[in-house]
C-alpha cells in the first residue's frame, strides 16, 4: 500500500482496494490495490474530493457520489452503512461495478478518517443482470402461453416454498444457464458446495432437473 498519512487505513491488511477520506471528504490515503482496480495513481488523487475521483453511480447511471453524500453523513454521525454496489468509471473510461464496505473510526480517533474497502464485482453484477433478463423473458413467454389456455378450474393454491437468499441467487444463476463450475465461481465457493446448493434447491422446489426448476420458478414468479 502507498503510505500517505498515518491513520486507520494503513493499519488494515486486506486484498481489497482501500482509500480513506478526511472530515472534508478529501482523499488522504490511496492503496496500490485501489490504483490497480481503478487506474488512478495516488499522486493523482490525494488532496482531491472523493466524489470527483470515484463518482459512484447506480444501475441507471444516477450519480450518488457527491458532497455530503448519505454514506459520509452517516460516518460523521457514527452510523454504520451496509455494504453497497456502485458503478464507477476507471481512469481508462472503463465501467466497473464495485462493492464497497465502509470502516468508521472510533469517536475519539485523530485524525478523523473514513476508510472505504472496494472490490471488483463486475462479473457478479453482469451475471445477475443477465439472469434477470433471462427470467423476465421466460416469465413473459409463460404469461403469454397462459393467456392462450382455457380458463382453468379454480383450485386451492399450493403454498410456495420459501427460498433463502442464497437459494434465490442460485436459482437466478440456473436461469442464466450457468454450469456448476460457473455458479461456483460466481458464488466464490467450491464446485461441490455449488452442487449441494443446487440439489437442495431442486428438492425444495420438488423438481428433478435444472430446467424444471427454472420453469417452475418462472411459473410462480420466484425469479
Amino acid at each position: 500500500m502507498t503510505n500517505v498519512q498515518p491513520g486507520l487505513a494503513e493499519e488494515l491488511i486486506t486484498a481489497d482496494g482501500v482509500f480513506a477520506i478526511d472530515a472534508k471528504q478529501i482523499i488522504v490515503y490511496w492503496s496500490d490495490t485501489a490504483e490497480a482496480m481503478l487506474g488512478y495513481k495516488a499522486e493523482d488523487v490525494l488532496g482531491k474530493p472523493c466524489y470527483e475521483i470515484v463518482g459512484g453511480q447506480d444501475s441507471e447511471h444516477y450519480r450518488f457520489c457527491r458532497r455530503d453524500c448519505p454514506i459520509f453523513s452517516n460516518a460523521k454521525s457514527g452510523k454504520p452503512t451496509p455494504d453497497y454496489d456502485m458503478l464507477c468509471a476507471t481512469a481508462d473510461a472503463e465501467w466497473k461495478w464495485l462493492n464497497v464496505s465502509v470502516v468508521l473510526p472510533k469517536p475519539d480517533r485523530k485524525p478523523f478518517q473514513v476508510v472505504h474497502l472496494i472490490r471488483d464485482v463486475t462479473s457478479r453484477r453482469s451475471t445477475e443482470e443477465f439472469a434477470h433478463k433471462v427470467s423476465k423473458t421466460i416469465r413473459g413467454l409463460y404469461d403469454e402461453a397462459q393467456e392462450r389456455l382455457p380458463q382453468a378450474v379454480e383450485t386451492f393454491p399450493t403454498p410456495l416454498p420459501k427460498l433463502s437468499r442464497r437459494e434465490t441467487e442460485v436459482l437466478g444463476l440456473l436461469a442464466a444457464g450457468l454450469t456448476t463450475q460457473q455458479i461456483a465461481d460466481s458464488l466464490q465457493v467450491q464446485p461441490v458446495t455449488a452442487r449441494n446448493h443446487i440439489a437442495r434447491l431442486l428438492g425444495k422446489l420438488g423438481v428433478s432437473s435444472r430446467i424444471q426448476a427454472v420453469v417452475y420458478a418462472s411459473q410462480h414468479k420466484l425469479i
